[in-house]
């Protein structure tokens, strides 16, 4: 969820509010715009003090330092860290308030093993930064601070980011002159410049640089022009072009040369909601992503809000937040198809798929041979010529359901083992152990298959009152396949 939505609303707002009857001069306007963005941010980031600034003194990575006049200590590096401790040592901390003075200095040990101090170097709002260059020796380096009131809203070490703040959430429009993104420009008519490219970049400057920006509030007629140096390293100008509220987009064609390339920009009071250039979307404003998430599933579908879906959707939405407060919405776009997987016994000879849907494919299945196709049985009714067990395979939208396997037995086919021997299997249904009663045939060998056909145990040569052990299935119907030299019978069990 966004949590900076104050000012860009403001901002909005005011342009059309009356103050006692009468307008804001567009002057006072602007003045007031400005003043209100840096009100918002000022309560963004009061309202978010303990995650978004600290104290030194409160921060756990500064360490108590051993002199009165350099109380807190952080610490870069020391000799145990070996041959890490000699690459370059870095601080940087972004100071909102320096408690009236504070200042800060490297301590760091020779090569000799003696400790070097260096000279204390005042802290000033805004970015500070130190780096103690590499060495050839193991050695220890350390950033003393005289006070522990200083206030920060950022500090890394080495590169890595200090856990004592959180960044501040990114807002969701800004003005030029309140953008990281922009430098200072040349010249009081043109005081804002975006730099697309510059001849250091080599080969990269040849390339076409573009930029875009979703304007929201024009200044009153603000412009914007093209810098760029020629093939002999003149400098080039383009005419103004005005910006006008909606998206502006400027595109510099590709050269041979290296090349410098610059956007320059005569007002700073120009609002905005987006700005990319060459692809790259500003780090001073968020950008609220809409998309959607196409998904196609059977019968159900659990998404990232935790709902489980057992038809379609297209209206359920989740937001994404990122460590900077951006957002992403998400729309689910979600297609379920539902089969039915019912078979029916009719007039004791025919097997029928129930309440299927219009337009599903049919493949009847032999469960005996492990749910095999059965050729040419592609209706929604199957008359099989002999006694086993069968199932329906239904296809629907890529979505695919097997039955359970059903007893269908024909008067023009008896099972030898039914007819000739009594060939069974107690208890049935069973919670723990099977037990092979034969009669008439002396040893026999057994398959047991779940009921979509995968082979659970094999077991050979298995005699009258032999058992088997079935207490780690889980409860569900299985097949057990009986095969002798007689033939085979597959029986249907269920476990408990």
């Amino acid at each position: 969820m966004k949590k900076n939505l104050i000012f860009p609303s403001i901002l909005n707002v005011i342009s059309f509010v009356p103050f006692n009857n009468f307008l804001f001069p567009n002057s006072l306007l602007k003045r007031v715009k400005i003043f209100l963005l840096f009100i918002a941010l000022t309560i963004n980031s009061l309202s978010l003090f303990a995650q978004n600034s600290s104290l030194i003194s409160s921060c756990s990575e500064f360490v108590a330092g051993s002199n009165p006049a350099w109380a807190h200590v952080l610490v870069a590096t020391t000799v145990a860290d070996s041959a890490l401790s000699q690459g370059p040592q870095t601080f940087t901390m972004n100071v909102i308030d320096t408690a009236n003075g504070a200042s800060v200095r490297v301590a760091k040990t020779t090569a000799n093993g003696n400790w070097f101090f260096g000279n204390p170097i005042s802290l000033t709002l805004g970015s500070n930064s130190i780096t103690v260059p590499s060495v050839t020796f193991n050695r220890a380096v350390k950033f003393q601070f005289s006070n522990g009131d200083v206030e920060f809203d950022a500090l890394s070490l080495n590169g890595v980011s200090s856990n004592c703040v959180n960044p501040l959430p990114i807002p969701t429009a800004s003005l030029i002159s309140v953008c990281s993104d922009f430098i200072a420009g040349p010249n009081v008519t043109w005081p804002h410049v975006l730099v697309a490219t510059t001849v250091a970049d080599g080969i990269v400057s040849q390339g076409t640089q573009t930029f875009t920006m979703n304007v929201t509030d024009t200044a009153n007629g603000a412009t914007v022009r093209v810098y760029k140096t020629t093939a002999n390293g003149s400098n080039f100008f383009g005419n103004p072009i005005p910006l006008t509220i909606g998206s502006n987009t400027i595109t510099v064609p590709a050269v041979t040369f290296d090349r410098a390339v610059k956007f320059q920009f005569s007002s700073g009071d120009v609002e905005f909601d987006a700005l990319s250039l060459n692809g790259v979307n500003a780090n001073c404003i968020c950008a609220t992503l809409s998309v959607s998430d196409v998904i196609e599933a059977c019968d159900s579908y659990t998404w990232i809000d935790g709902n489980t879906y057992t038809s379609s959707n297209n209206t359920a939405t989740y937001s994404l937040t990122s460590v900077n407060g951006c957002d992403s919405v998400i729309t689910l776009d979600l297609t379920i198809t539902n089969i039915n997987s019912m078979v029916d016994v009719v007039n004791g000879s025919t097997l029928q798929a129930q309440s299927v849907i219009t337009g599903t494919s049919y493949q009847w299945l032999d469960c005996n041979d492990n749910f095999a196709p059965i050729s040419g049985e592609t209706n929604a009714t199957f008359t099989p010529q002999v006694s086993g067990y069968y199932a329906v395979e239904l296809t629907l939208n890529n979505c695919s359901v097997i039955s359970d396997c059903f007893t269908k037995t024909s008067t023009s086919y008896k099972d030898i083992l039914e007819t000739k021997y009594d060939v069974k299997i107690f208890p049935n249904p069973t919670t723990q152990e099977l037990t092979i009663s034969l009669d008439g045939v002396n040893i026999v060998d057994i398959v047991i298959t779940d009921i979509k056909g995968k082979v659970l145990l094999k077991q050979s040569g298995l005699f009258d009152k032999s058992r088997i052990n079935i207490s780690e299935y889980v409860a569900g119907t299985y097949f057990v396949k009986i095969l002798t030299e007689s033939g085979s019978r597959a029986i249907h069990i269920t476990k408990q």
